[in-house]
């Protein structure tokens, strides 16, 4: 077997395939190099058509502006006399409507924080009574219960204590009763 052939193939192979790889590359760079610069192209456009389009509302503005400022010149010396003239009737009208005015509302707040503070303390004094009421209420209520169930339960008491009574008594004989009476062992007793 010959080496330097072998060599030589291998050699060959090698560079065909780095040959090819740097062509591929080579291909590549261009088409991303174009495709840059169509990027590039189509920024500049809009760049050129935004440019176009600022600078004609930058006329239109500027012209604007221009006839606003000449109408403003024709039109200040007549506002600035009108101003004039309401700042002094503003002033007349604050020394005999304002102040007066302000003069009422500050006695008015006056009247009614201490009328607010009269009704809280009412307030305060009908909900302290209110609940002092309550409480008596309560203490009442307590002190009837505590006589009504004394009081059933006294009763409840002599009724027992009257059924216990009736039933230990003795039963008279038959010839003690007399003859209406029915024996004993039809009498009912209440228990």
């Amino acid at each position: 077997m010959d080496y330097s052939l072998l060599a030589s193939s291998f050699w060959k192979l090698s560079l065909g395939l780095l040959l090819i790889a740097l062509t591929i590359l080579i291909g590549y760079l261009c088409a991303a190099f174009g495709s840059l610069r169509n990027s590039l192209n189509s920024i500049r456009d809009t760049l050129h058509s935004i440019e176009s389009m600022v600078n004609q509302e930058l006329s239109e503005l500027m012209i604007n502006v221009g006839t606003t400022a000449k109408a403003l010149n024709q039109e200040l010396p007549a506002l600035l006399g009108k101003l004039r003239a309401l700042l002094v009737s503003w002033e007349s009208m604050s020394e005999s409507e304002i102040r007066p005015t302000a003069h009422n509302i500050q006695e008015i707040t006056t009247t009614v924080n201490h009328s607010t503070q009269e009704l809280n303390k009412l307030v305060q004094k009908v909900s302290h009574f209110s609940l002092e009421t309550v409480e008596q209420i309560a203490f009442f209520r307590n002190q009837l219960v505590g006589v009504l169930t004394n009081a059933i339960s006294l009763w409840h008491g002599l009724k027992a204590g009257w059924g216990s009574f009736v039933s230990r008594q003795p039963i008279p004989s038959k010839s003690l009763l007399p003859e209406e009476e029915a024996p004993a062992s039809e009498v009912p007793t209440n228990k």
